[in-house]
């Protein structure tokens, strides 16, 4: 076909295509326009500088100063950043559902003494809405805004974002501080006086205490939730409360979080129900916190010593060696699966996450607080273990010593050159080698030699 013959439809197409093009701006122009009509403020939420909520003689009053929201009264705080930039954002894109019109008579629309009224400064310039009653049958509110006569409506959910409490307001954060700049962690409760200092990422030392191991993920645990809690209620304390609150030195358990900005402390005292009393600093306010909280603190604290069997890092074991000495089991890493020779030669395959979940659960296994009694038993070990790194570098060596009374069991470990003799539970540990024997009952080639899978495939071709 003659390419001039096309230039007519193309010329149409052309044509046509701008036409819809327009049409689709003049559309979305005129919807634009529409919505910005139905705005009750022309403003957005950052020309915001001051807020205030009255209702009759009572008065929250907000301020904003370099971008952080503080209360200026009944009290003064900080403010709770997330409620008042909800609120703030409300105001910014709050639409009329209705105008009724210029309405003089205001008292049957609740407007002579309003239940809420908003006031605020944009860009220097006051303003304020009124907040009547609620629309008989209805789900939206009488307003009036700023010296406008026009009465408007707005809906529920538009006025449940401005009806905040002081409550809601107020910043509910225990304990302030960048999780990165954390240095250290002191816990002092009654005659107990735990120092930890960051060693690492993921490690912790106990600053006097050289040879005590730190589990690491249980202190960053609870740094995570210190980091998350909020309080529940705030108190008006009178004078001499605090003993009968159990927030007097002594009695209260004191956590302080040590950083490069500051060393926060968060003082918890006697239980209420669900809650714990609570005291931001010194001679901060009285709180109520969730109890969970001071149950998490006094679980981290009994739990802090790292008594696992291995504590190392699971990606960083590439051979695994299992079984009774002379029947052993083992395991190599071979990109997404592992490769694992039995006592016979015959060779299966797990997937990564089967072995390494099994790895997993022997962190698990922790030593007893009973030290192990005098006088091991002698004799080659009921089952070994073996833990090696990609270079073939020893990483565990542990060694089952056999039975001590009803329960336990001796366990000998090697790592690093230092040996020690532990008792485990007898029950657990055994749980565990059911686990790691099942890896070796199933599998794509279980029970043949690499040669003889080889040669079988090559049969069948």
């Amino acid at each position: 076909m003659n390419p001039r013959r096309l230039l007519p439809y193309l010329v149409i197409f052309l044509v046509l295509a701008a036409g819809y093009a327009g049409l689709r701006w003049r559309h979305t122009t005129q919807l634009a326009r529409e919505a910005q009509a139905m705005k009750i403020f022309h403003l957005t939420a950052t020309d915001i500088s001051d807020l205030s909520l009255v209702r009759g003689r009572d008065v929250i009053r907000l301020a904003k100063k370099d971008k952080v929201w503080r209360l200026t009264a009944p009290l003064s705080s900080k403010a709770d950043q997330t409620t008042v930039d909800n609120l703030v954002a409300t105001l910014a894109r709050l639409r009329k559902e209705r105008d009724l019109g210029v309405e003089k008579k205001l008292a049957p629309f609740g407007l002579v003494h309003p239940g809420l009224v908003v006031k605020f400064t944009a860009k220097g310039k006051p303003h304020q809405l009124a907040i009547g009653a609620k629309v008989p049958g209805g789900e939206s509110y009488y307003v009036l805004r700023d010296r406008d006569p026009h009465l408007l409506m707005i809906t529920v959910g538009s006025k449940d974002s401005l009806d905040r409490n002081l409550l809601a307001l107020r910043d509910k954060i225990l304990l302030a501080f960048i999780s990165d700049e954390v240095k250290g962690l002191k816990i002092k409760t009654g005659k107990t006086e735990v120092d930890l200092e960051k060693t690492g990422p993921l490690t912790w030392r106990w600053v006097g205490r050289p040879d005590f191991k730190v589990r690491g993920d249980r202190v960053d645990r609870l740094l995570r939730d210190l980091h998350l809690a909020r309080a529940k209620n705030f108190l008006e304390e009178t004078p001499g409360q605090s003993a009968a609150l159990g927030l007097v030195p002594g009695r209260q358990t004191e956590i302080t979080v040590l950083t490069s900005a500051g060393n926060p402390t968060l003082c918890l005292g006697a239980k209420k129900d669900d809650t714990v009393y609570a005291r931001q600093g010194a001679a901060g306010p009285v709180l109520l916190v969730d109890a969970a909280l001071a149950k998490e603190v006094d679980q981290t604290l009994t739990s802090l010593e790292d008594r696992r069997l291995w504590s190392g890092a699971i990606p960083a074991v590439h051979q695994v060696v299992w079984g009774p000495p002379g029947q052993t089991w083992t395991a190599r890493k071979d990109k997404e699966n592992w490769r694992i020779t039995g006592p016979d030669k015959a060779v299966t395959r797990q997937p990564s996450i089967r072995l390494e979940m099994a790895l997993w659960d022997f962190q698990k296994l922790e030593a007893l607080k009973t030290p192990p009694p005098k006088g091991a038993p002698a004799g080659p070990p009921a089952f070994v273990l073996d833990l090696r790194d990609q270079a073939g570098k020893p990483l565990l060596h542990l060694e089952e010593m056999g039975p001590q009374g009803k329960d336990d069991l001796l366990v000998r470990t090697r790592m690093g050159g230092k040996t020690a003799v532990v008792l485990v539970s007898q029950a657990k540990f055994s749980q565990w080698q059911d686990e790691i024997r099942r890896l070796t009952a199933t599998g794509g080639q279980a029970g043949k030699s690499p040669d003889k899978a080889e040669t079988g495939r090559g049969n069948r071709q």
